[in-house]
């Protein structure tokens, strides 16, 4: 099934398994969705959820999720992806004012939202990951 073809209710529980919710990502499986319960860890930074993305037939997720954190051969496939859709979502979660534009003007508003929570989700990796000096109690 193609990325835009889900019920909504799997986006929905995507973005809240893409915050930390393990009741999401549960959902997700139980429902027989694991490719988003995978890209949802993918995004949090776990690579090998990205390899089983790829290697379990859902390449779009699996670049995407490299794409999204900025790896160059992902984002030159995102780019000559036949459709635009991949292009744009990615460059949404980077607050691309074009792609989120070309999202609102495509009816893909509900990938606006899931771009924002993939937005809040990469800042906090970032900083977990860029700050290794912080203290843990």
């Amino acid at each position: 099934m193609y990325i835009e073809e889900y019920d909504q209710e799997v986006y929905i529980q995507f973005a809240k398994a893409v915050k930390g919710s393990r009741d999401a990502f549960r959902w997700l499986i139980e429902q027989k969705v694991p490719e988003w319960a995978a890209f949802s860890n993918a995004i949090r930074g776990d690579e090998s959820a990205t390899h089983w993305l790829l290697r379990r037939g859902f390449p779009e997720l699996g670049v995407l999720a490299n794409a999204i954190d900025d790896e160059p051969k992902a984002m030159r496939w995102i780019n000559e992806y036949p459709d635009p859709f991949l292009y744009h979502f990615c460059q949404a979660t980077k607050k691309d004012e074009v792609s989120k534009t070309w999202l609102k003007e495509n009816n893909c508003l509900i990938f606006l939202m899931l771009a924002e929570k993939i937005r809040e989700t990469m800042l906090v990796r970032i900083k977990e990951e860029t700050f290794w000096y912080r203290i843990n109690f």
